[in-house]
């Protein structure tokens, strides 16, 4: 038969591109191992007397059962009747955050807000006047953004701020079922998109004015049209929603890689293809057209400009990747490179090549600790207490506590939260790698974290940027639930 030798040679791609795949997956399944373990080892070593981690674990283990059986009824219901219940819900427990425990503004989310109410009003004089925004151009996206909301209803106050933010971020709840239908179970997404908006991170950043839950709402709205509508249409709408999400913040290009190669290793027919051109096309296409648009107000772009910091700052043994004083002061302090960018990269880029030059052993000590801090809070001080930790102590239920005591509590909490989760999640990767075809909802979510993870080694470590790639980790835990999984059509 004159076809035959291309079958054959078809065959052999495929077979070759699900190999890839599955060597994918059984990495996303042996890193959220060794994420579990960090977080059992924070939670362990952790100087909190034996009665508070017991209430903590005790604490975690109840919330995730709770929404085990709140997946149960919910999940009797469909369509908009179950996203409008799970918006509604998730929205009342933000709304709860922001009117009974919010801090007031501080750092950049003071920035964001100040800088969204200004726009609003009409004044940009801000975005020359200040270094910030010909530095970390991106940050002026989601001002803009937030700013139509606030000139819309004529409002810009910090609690109003927080309202808006809420309203994205409680529509990350019903896109994330609606994702996680196209993976598994129905009480399954339903389980997953649950456990996503009780998580510590998703209830600490209700309370701060962030542009993570804008950027997640888009990214999901994105994941959840190509997945339902792979054709041309589809990937128009998904390249808008994903291009939207860049605008509001710049690092979501892993999403983009992740649905690309999650459809190109795993979809046989050529029907996808369309759709992802388009996709790609309207990604970058909504995304320089904002640009064109704001161009009068930032005449700087939505772009990072200054890239080699964040590496810098992530390489720094002495502050553990964390924000580094010292690097304040080398560089963004110094008048010489506040005058000549092309000096500032090149001694910037001198400071990476030393950083790197500590050797293997180091490196990989300052990775250890990376991980530790970037995925298992290890000295974070939460958001919600930001206020309450001005001070020694406070009063709770009439009694007088350490807000070091309270903050660990927190730490204790989410961190075993964190450990269940994340072995799940591995359970879950490694039964999947096992399977003979893979669902590519679920690879892009995973090859997405993946994406970031490796990042994540090499930039500053920050609290707020494994948010938006959580929702990999709760599809993935809520999948064994129930084995039972729904392929997309």
């Amino acid at each position: 038969m004159p076809g035959l030798p291309f079958l054959v040679r078809m065959d052999q791609l495929n077979a070759k591109q699900n190999l890839l795949h599955k060597i994918a997956v059984y990495l996303f399944s042996v890193w959220c191992g060794l994420l579990a373990v960090a977080n059992v080892l924070v939670f362990l070593k952790a100087s909190a007397a034996w009665y508070v981690s017991l209430f903590s674990a005790a604490a975690a283990v109840f919330v995730i059962a709770l929404c085990y059986a709140l997946a149960k009824p919910f999940s009797k219901l469909n369509g908009v009747k179950l996203a409008l219940l799970l918006f509604v819900l998730s929205l009342v427990l933000k709304l709860a955050v922001v009117w009974l425990i919010a801090p007031a503004e501080y750092s950049d989310y003071q920035t964001f807000r100040a800088g969204a109410a200004l726009i609003a009003m009409g004044d940009v004089s801000f975005v020359t006047r200040l270094p910030y925004y010909s530095i970390w151009a991106y940050q002026f996206g989601f001002e803009w953004i937030i700013s139509l909301i606030f000139k819309l209803f004529g409002r810009w106050d910090p609690v109003f701020g927080l309202v808006v933010n809420s309203f994205f971020a409680a529509g990350c709840t019903p896109l994330l079922a609606a994702v996680g239908e196209k993976i598994t179970a129905h009480r399954n997404a339903v389980f997953a998109a649950l456990l996503f908006t009780v998580l510590p991170i998703t209830i600490d950043l209700s309370a701060v004015f962030t542009n993570q839950h804008v950027s997640l709402f888009f990214i999901l709205l994105s994941v959840w049209i190509i997945l339902k509508r792979p054709d041309w249409l589809g990937g128009i709408l998904a390249g808008l929603s994903l291009g939207m999400a860049k605008v509001a913040r710049a690092d979501v290009l892993m999403y983009l890689a992740a649905i690309l190669v999650s459809f190109l290793l795993l979809k046989r027919e050529k029907k996808p293809l369309s759709g992802l051109v388009c996709m790609v096309a309207c990604y970058f296409g909504i995304f320089k057209l904002v640009e064109i648009i704001i161009r009068p107000l930032q005449p700087y772009g939505l772009g990072n400009n200054f890239p080699l910091y964040k590496f810098a700052v992530g390489l720094d043994e002495s502050s553990w990747g964390r924000y580094s004083v010292r690097m304040q002061e080398e560089i963004f302090n110094n008048e010489t490179y506040v005058a000549d960018h092309a000096l500032r990269d090149a001694e910037t880029m001198n400071i990476i090549k030393e950083e790197l030059s500590i050797g293997p052993a180091r490196l990989l000590k300052l990775f250890a600790m990376k991980v530790r801090i970037q995925w298992a809070n290890l000295f974070h001080q939460y958001e919600i207490l930001h206020d309450v930790l001005q001070a020694p102590t406070c009063e709770v239920l009439g009694r007088t506590v350490s807000t070091q005591t309270l903050n660990q509590v927190l730490l204790l909490w989410d961190c075993f939260i964190r450990f269940l989760l994340f072995s799940a999640s591995a359970v879950c990767g490694w039964l999947t790698a096992r399977k003979k075809e893979v669902s590519i909802g679920l690879s892009i979510l995973m090859m997405a974290f993946m994406a970031f993870s490796a990042i994540a080694f090499l930039i500053e470590v920050q609290y707020r940027y494994v948010y938006f790639v959580f929702p990999a980790i709760c599809v993935a835990a809520a999948m064994l639930a129930d084995p039972q999984r729904k392929n997309e059509e």
